[in-house]
This record gives structure tokens, C-alpha cells and sequence, in this order.
């Protein structure tokens, strides 16, 4: 099962990926995938991006010279444009959209599939989100929110967590403390943790990514099945996102 499927994913679906563990890697197959179907896609961040992912996408446009009739042209052509900023030499990351361009862009392609990076994760496998973030733009109909499977069993501390003090702040467990999968589940489904600025009725879901990079698939299961308690939470899939086939299972209430 290709993972656009496995997602449900909608043509014209407004997508935001937050959380750690492969949002980026996710983003750039969803739209792989989509293109497939026949779709048109675009990708862009609310964040940023680092820039060497960019040649992942067949098309690049920056957000000064996006003007509806060239992206429109370019999507005719490649059938997927990314969207950034400018990048910033010193830190070699392509800044993200506003809120408002975001809407511009959207309003110029209805039709299109939107996937959106919403925060930044610095390559750790989980997170919490900051006051700051996510910054989910308000058309999203579908939030996932990418976990890890590899930080299951690690301690709670920063060489593994993204903001490890606001993951024991969401969860009640002590700094240096396992990652659990009762941890994982709580934080991903607290309003302040995963399932912060979803929009009303947007579906929520749950991608449990590099399942390639773990021996024992039992605690990711566990962390599947607690989500699944939450009525929030439209689906889990696992998947390794980097493999031929990704999707390893499709898990729903």
C-alpha cells in the first residue's frame, strides 16, 4: 500500500506534518505518490526547510517570484513545485511561507494537494512543540503528526528528544526516564503536545516512521494501539518512508 493511501489522501487535501522522526522525508514520497494518482502538488513549509532537500523536488520556486501564472505553468510542466524563502547561507535552511502567502498560494491552486512542514524538529525523532509552534494554516484538513520508532526505549533527554523538558512537562515523566509508548501516545495526543493547533475538523493521524530502524516491532504496536484509544486519532500507519515499500501497517479504531 502506497502511504498517500494508507492516509486517506484527497487530491485538493490541505496536509500539515508536524513532530520529528522523517516529516520532510514523508512530505517529499506523499507527493511522489500523489503526482502518480495524476495530482497536482505543492509542498512548501510554515517553518523552514533545509536546503539540501530542496532537489528532492522536480520543481523550486521561490516565495518573491511566485506569482499565480508561473506557478501554475511550472505545475503544468512537473506536475509538483516546492515553495520556500530564501535560504540563509549560515545555517543552510530555506525559510518557510507566512500565513497569509500561504493562503495566496493556496487560493491560486484549489485543485492542488498542499503539504505543508509545520515545524522543525532538528533531526530528532520526537518532540513537543514550543508557544511558538506548530504554525498550522487554518485550510489544513489532515494533520500528521511523525514520531520516531527508534526513540522507543531511549532515555528522555535532548540527544534524542526535540525540547525534552516540554515532552516531561506534557507527560509526567522524569527527565532521562525510558521513552515509553504510554509517554509517546500521551504527548502525541495531548492539545499542547501532537494535536496542538489542529484546526476544527481537520483529521488527525499518527505516522510511526523508520520501523526499518528498530529490531523489535512490539513497541511500536503498543504505541498504535494507545493512540488508537484516543477518538481523535483518524489513523496510525507504520512505515519506513525511505524504503520501496513503506507502509508496513495501516492501523484504525
Amino acid at each position: 500500500m502506497k502511504l498517500a493511501a494508507a492516509l486517506d489522501l484527497r487530491r485538493d487535501e490541505v496536509v500539515a506534518l508536524v513532530g520529528g522522526g522523517g516529516k520532510t522525508s514523508a512530505m517529499f514520497l506523499l507527493a511522489h505518490e500523489m503526482t502518480e494518482t495524476g495530482a497536482l502538488v505543492l509542498t512548501t513549509t510554515t517553518t523552514h526547510i533545509f536546503a539540501a532537500q530542496i532537489r528532492h523536488a522536480p520543481a523550486h520556486l521561490l516565495d518573491a517570484d511566485a506569482q499565480p501564472e508561473r506557478l501554475r505553468a511550472l505545475l503544468g510542466a512537473h506536475r509538483h513545485v516546492l515553495v520556500t524563502g530564501p535560504t540563509n547561507p549560515a545555517t543552510a535552511r530555506a525559510a518557510g511561507l507566512s500565513l497569509e502567502r500561504f493562503r495566496e498560494l493556496r487560493a491560486w491552486c484549489p485543485e492542488a494537494c498542499v503539504l505543508d512542514e509545520a515545524d522543525g524538529s532538528r533531526t530528532r525523532p520526537f518532540k513537543a512543540p514550543a508557544d511558538h509552534e506548530p504554525v498550522i494554516p487554518e485550510a489544513t484538513t489532515l494533520v500528521i503528526a511523525v514520531v520516531g520508532a527508534d526513540v522507543l526505549g531511549q532515555p528522555l533527554a535532548g540527544e534524542h528528544v526535540h525540547r525534552p523538558e516540554r515532552v516531561s512537562a506534557l507527560s509526567g515523566a522524569a527527565p532521562d526516564s525510558p521513552v515509553t509508548p504510554e509517554l509517546v501516545a500521551r504527548v502525541l495526543t495531548h492539545p499542547e503536545g501532537g494535536r496542538k493547533g489542529v484546526p476544527p475538523g481537520a483529521r488527525f493521524a499518527v505516522l510511526i516512521n523508520k520501523m526499518d530502524a528498530v529490531a523489535d516491532p512490539t513497541p511500536a504496536r503498543q504505541t498504535a494501539a494507545l493512540l488508537l484509544r484516543e477518538p481523535t486519532v483518524h489513523a496510525v500507519v507504520l512505515a519506513a518512508v525511505r524504503r520501496a515499500d513503506p507502509v508496513l501497517e495501516v492501523c484504525r479504531r
